[in-house]
């Protein structure tokens, strides 16, 4: 299982968020019986499609897997498949691969103009999906998360602004019912000094539905803007599944138990990035094809969000607390 996770991360530090144009990646494993190694694309622009005919893998973990991504590098659409079915119990070394993952984003770099003065901008990232247990308490976990990034070269500055939103459903909760995760992320570094804030205020997140069969969430990132500036936007879907845990764990092997389940995210993940009025976002594809020129900003829309916004952490917070990392 360990080398479900590191393969997986490893591939998507590498669709860095300094890429000079728009691009999508998609990621899906194990991609071979050997369960040894991931199918990775990436692409400036059009569709990307890994195993669109959900073909099956039987790998010689004795268990089988279905994966399947697609990203739309112009729209900003993400849409996944994973399917995971361990037939049998047993022992297994804690270095193999153990699991379905896909993973899918979109990365683009924008500027923005026609407006004076620092002005507000919101990314947004919504999607839906769905946890099946088909059998056992398999763990499924479904992440939306965005990303935005802005840096100067001389003298070097950088500031990070991250939101996310993960669903996960383990034995591990106080009940075996999807559980909602929050991050709210800034860094900035500057004269070699990095200051953090993990609470940041302009990281939001809604969920819409909890329920197994309705996952929703919306992931919002708000924060000033500077028009001589240029910013990159990254936006991604992260789906995963693993087998039942069982009691017996060590450093190098974990017992896992008879368990199937399938994170199921096909509908779709859109990125969409709102700017005020009389502003003009210049970039590539991506985010020409997303904006939206106008932030709805009645108050009736705004107490509404803020509404369902504290609802929904406090809710999701006292419930996560069952939840062992």
């Amino acid at each position: 299982m360990r080398r479900l996770f590191q393969t997986l991360f490893a591939t998507v530090l590498t669709v860095s968020p300094l890429l000079a144009g728009a691009a999508g990646s998609a990621v899906r494993g194990p991609s071979n019986v050997a369960a040894d190694d991931s199918e990775v694309a990436n692409a400036a622009s059009g569709l990307i499609e890994l195993n669109a005919a959900r073909e099956r893998v039987s790998t010689v973990h004795g268990y089988d897997s279905v994966t399947s991504i697609s990203v739309d590098a112009d729209r900003g659409v993400i849409k996944g498949y994973a399917e995971f079915e361990l037939p049998s119990s047993g022992t297994f070394n804690t270095a193999d691969t153990i699991g379905s993952s896909v993973f899918g984003s979109v990365t683009s770099p924008v500027t923005f103009s026609g407006a004076t003065g620092p002005f507000t901008v919101t990314a947004e990232l919504r999607f839906d999906g769905s946890f099946t247990a088909l059998d056992g308490l398999p763990t499924l976990s479904l992440a939306g998360n965005i990303t935005a990034t802005t840096f100067t070269a001389i003298p070097f500055t950088q500031s990070i602004y991250q939101s996310q939103l993960a669903f996960i459903m383990s034995k591990a909760t106080a009940t075996y019912e999807p559980v909602a995760v929050l991050t709210s992320l800034a860094t900035e570094e500057a004269g070699g000094v990095e200051t953090v804030d993990p609470a940041y205020a302009g990281a939001t997140q809604v969920v819409v539905s909890d329920a197994a069969s309705s996952l929703e969430g919306i992931v919002r990132l708000s924060f000033e803007v500077d028009p001589v500036q240029s910013y990159i936007f990254s936006s991604n879907l992260l789906g995963l599944v693993t087998a039942e845990p069982g009691s017996f764990s060590s450093g190098t092997s974990a017992e896992l138990l008879a368990s199937a389940g399938v994170v199921d995210f096909s509908h779709t993940g859109e990125f969409t990035l709102y700017v005020p009025q009389g502003v003009t976002v210049s970039g590539d594809s991506l985010l020409q094809n997303v904006v939206v020129t106008a932030v709805p900003e009645p108050a009736s829309y705004a107490l509404m969000l803020a509404g369902l916004l504290t609802v929904g952490i406090a809710r999701h917070r006292r419930r996560g607390r069952g939840f062992s990392r």
